[in-house]
């Protein structure tokens, strides 16, 4: 019997019972979408966390005290470590605040506040949509005006042509407009950045009621000099208040380089939930093969009595656990493609299937099936003709 006919007779075979075959494959065809589906989840998340990061700004650092630290900063300490710290181009104090009101005539929204300075927009790499930035006389003055995000503008009912120089209340204190940001998009938490009103910080130590900034912001001259300010920051912090962690300082490839670890290890631990079902696939099409060679002990018997060899039993066998486990992996993977487009549609998330997941949950599936197909195979072809004949 040649491979062809050990082909034919293959195929017959799961024909023979379709719904069974199916069934038989499930677990198969679960498997390779699952890894097929986790892959590209993890690289759009990869994607959408690089273009989050990127979002913070240009080469920026950024140093907060530790939750339960006890650090308080103050806003000349900014302009003191720019002077400290080679590599340095600007630095500000950052002043939040969440969930203030925002009132205009009878509308009214809910928005982060943050009191800034002049460099702010060049360090976060922000552009205008309308109007212009705080300057340094409103700084010095501690003007009432404010840069609005999209969002705010969007829930007060104005626009971008109509807002600028209108008066909003901001915490029951009256601001005027003095510019509307370009769409920011999510952070790195995913919180959106355009829900937001900035003001000079000098301004928003009154509204805040505080005088001590939440960040410090240090822009550095080039990308590679980061990791030289960082540690030249921690050190200057370590020294500065002894207690062990009391700052926390990163650099946007340290975010970057944190959040893809946790994304890289979320993927390996689903994948390995994926990796599972398809071994639970391999045991289920071992099974149904094991019945297959009881249920046809007959056929077995006849073909080996009229000439068949022992390895054509087995090439058939082997080939039919095969095309069971390739054909559920190609289903996976048609599945998962399927699946990976309509959740990136719904999640609004880059998501597209990778080739080499595709390649290695089919590969997978194919090793499965010659794996778990074996035993069967091998079963099939020791059985002994006469007896196999004999047998009801």
């Amino acid at each position: 019997m040649n491979l062809w006919e050990s082909l034919r007779m293959a195929v017959l075979a799961i024909r023979t019972s379709v719904l069974r075959s199916f069934l038989t494959a499930l677990g198969i065809i679960i498997g390779v979408a699952t890894v097929i589906i986790v892959v590209a989840l993890g690289q759009g998340a990869r994607a959408a966390v690089a273009q989050r990061v990127e979002s913070l700004g240009t080469n920026l650092v950024i140093a907060f005290p530790s939750p339960g630290s006890g650090v308080q900063f103050t806003a000349g300490m900014a302009r003191s470590l720019k002077g400290r710290v080679p590599d340095v181009t600007a630095a500000m104090p950052v002043f939040s605040g969440r969930g203030a009101a925002v009132v205009w005539h009878t509308q009214n929204t809910q928005a982060s506040l943050q009191g800034v300075s002049p460099q702010w927009l060049s360090m976060r790499g922000a552009h205008l949509a309308a109007g212009s930035f705080i300057t340094s006389q409103q700084l010095a003055g501690r003007s009432r005006v404010a840069v609005v995000g999209q969002t705010v503008l969007t829930n007060l009912g104005l626009s971008p042509a109509t807002a600028v120089g209108r008066q909003i209340f901001v915490g029951g204190t009256a601001f005027t407009i003095e510019g509307v940001l370009q769409p920011l998009g999510a952070g790195v938490g995913g919180q959106s950045q355009d829900s937001i009103v900035l003001m000079p910080y000098t301004t928003s130590q009154d509204i805040l009621h505080t005088a001590y900034p939440s960040e410090l912001y240090f822009q550095v001259a080039q990308a590679k000099d980061a990791a030289l300010v960082v540690g030249t920051l921690d050190m200057i912090f370590s020294h500065t208040y002894p207690r062990p962690n009391a700052v926390n300082v990163a650099s946007q490839d340290q975010l970057l380089s944190t959040l893809s670890s946790v994304n890289r290890t979320l993927t390996l631990t689903l994948g390995s939930v994926a990796a599972v079902s398809l071994l639970v696939g391999g045991i289920g099409i071992m099974n149904i093969m094991l019945v297959s060679v009881v249920e046809r002990t007959r056929e077995i018997g006849l073909r080996k009595a009229i000439g068949a060899r022992r390895r054509d039993v087995l090439r058939q066998f082997l080939i039919e656990a095969v095309l069971l486990s390739g054909g559920g992996g190609m289903i996976g993977v048609a599945f998962g493609a399927l699946a990976t487009h309509l959740g990136g549609l719904l999640l609004k998330t880059p998501m597209a299937v990778s080739p080499v997941s595709a390649a290695v949950g089919l590969s997978f599936a194919l090793a499965v099936g010659v794996v778990f197909g074996m035993w069967p195979a091998a079963q099939a072809s020791r059985l002994d003709p006469i007896m196999a004949l004999r047998r009801d």
